[in-house]
């Protein structure tokens, strides 16, 4: 039985958690007054510490004199990593044979350049990430040459001192894998083929975004395979190279280890090269794919940031909408099968891109197409290709020929169009004994 004190003890209590009234007013217009300036404090301030690092590196630069350095160019090259040096080398050898002088910037201090004993190429390397970022932000020089994406978008922001940014293409294939905006703030993108201009064209038209000079002069990159290809050994008969990108469209995030593990089955060798990208940004599903296939032997890995090797041993290639694809089929002559639906849009250029991707309407001319769902039919498919090699190679030609320009000689025009960009901005870069 409860005893008084209790209720005593309660009500007394009640009386002092009891809220007073304050006798106070807020009107609307005030409320909202003083919510509107919180939010912008709060903004401001979360805006000025991510701001913070960006300008501790700026004063640095200024402070250090690091920024003359960059200042005083007449054309310039910038390399994200070793892996764009094979776009590169076939344009500085081309503008080394005329005596152009210029500037290389790399963020990879293993970068080939600094190797590679050309004369009138000057390289530095300026840092990884944000500290080359920001170097570029000092960057001086009358021509800019990139092959990069997101100018002004993503990281690289243009600089007041470039006067013409242009983008080289390292890839035949079209735009629409590409993030959103990748190429709206160019004012040149040297394209390889009839295809990457339509869809540019279509970009500037739906955004409105000021027209860029898209000369067609071919890609580079396969310049310097077209040449290794002429000594490499015949390929080696029943190997196929499965080699699919990375990401939402790879054909190992969609499937797993399925299809290599078909293909093994069937009795083929097999070379798995994933994407260099999937080991960063995807390694747990690299160690489960590895785990399932460990048991068969007719199995290889190949992880060599130079895939040439693989691509001149297979007899046919088996992926989904990487570029690579081209880089086999036009090389080699060879046939590709793609499994999958086409690249995902969302987030990407071919999200707004209001046709489909030239490469699409190809992939049954460089072998066959098989649709998600009907991987299972992929080895009948790989033998119904290799019994008929000569019919692919002649549907492989004529599609090389009518969707890029300049195979396998693109470094001489992509040269002389630097040339000319130089000459518009009112520099004579070939010297007199040169010409």
């Amino acid at each position: 039985m409860l005893k008084r004190p209790f209720f005593i003890s309660m009500a007394a209590l009640s009386i002092l958690l009891e809220a007073e009234p304050a006798h106070a007013y807020l009107d609307p217009g005030t409320g909202s007054m003083l919510l509107s300036v919180f939010v912008g404090l709060i903004s401001g301030a979360y805006f000025l510490i991510r701001k913070l690092p960006s300008a501790a590196r700026s004063l640095f630069f200024r402070l250090t004199g690091k920024r003359d350095a960059l200042k005083h160019n007449t054309l310039t090259f910038y390399a994200e990593s070793a892996a764009y040096w094979p776009t590169f080398r076939p344009i500085l050898h081309a503008l080394e044979k005329r005596g152009v002088q210029s500037s290389y910037l790399t963020s990879d201090p293993e970068d080939s350049v600094f190797t590679s004993g050309l004369h009138c190429v000057h390289p530095r390397y300026i840092g990884k990430s944000n500290a080359a970022y920001t170097a570029l932000g000092f960057l001086e020089t009358k021509v800019f040459v990139l092959t990069t994406p997101g100018l002004d978008v993503l990281q690289i922001r243009r600089s007041a001192g470039v006067n013409r940014y242009v983008h080289v293409v390292h890839a035949v294939g079209d735009i629409h894998t590409y993030k959103l905006f990748s190429f709206d703030y160019f004012d040149a993108v040297y394209c390889a083929g009839p295809g990457q201009v339509k869809s540019l064209r279509a970009l500037e038209r739906l955004r409105g975004t000021r027209p860029k000079d898209l000369p067609q002069l071919g890609c580079a990159y396969l310049d310097g395979l077209v040449e290794r290809a002429k000594n490499a050994a015949p390929a080696q008969k029943g190997t196929v190279l499965v080699a699919p990108t990375w990401g939402r469209n790879g054909l190992l995030t969609r499937t797993g280890s399925l299809v290599p593990r078909l293909l093994a089955e069937g009795g083929f060798h097999v070379i798995l090269r994933p994407h260099p990208q999937s080991f960063v940004s995807e390694p747990e599903q690299m160690e489960r794919i590895a785990r399932e296939l460990a048991a068969f032997e007719n199995i290889e890995w190949d992880r060599n940031p130079d895939g040439f090797a693989s691509l001149s041993r297979a007899e046919l290639m088996v992926s989904d909408i990487s570029g690579v694809i081209f880089d086999f089929a036009f090389v080699f002559l060879r046939p590709v099968v793609s499994i999958g639906e086409g690249p995902v849009k969302d987030g990407f250029e071919a999200w707004e891109i209001p046709h489909e991707a030239w490469e699409m309407q190809a992939l049954d001319v460089l072998g066959r197409r098989i649709h998600a769902g009907g991987e299972e039919t992929v080895c009948s498919v790989v033998r119904e290709l290799l019994a008929d090699k000569d019919a692919a190679r002649e549907q492989i030609l004529a599609l090389r020929s009518a969707n890029v320009v300049n195979f396998g000689r693109a470094a001489e025009p992509i040269a002389e169009a630097l040339v000319a960009e130089l000459r518009r901005q009112g520099v004579e870069p070939v010297p007199q004994q040169a010409r």
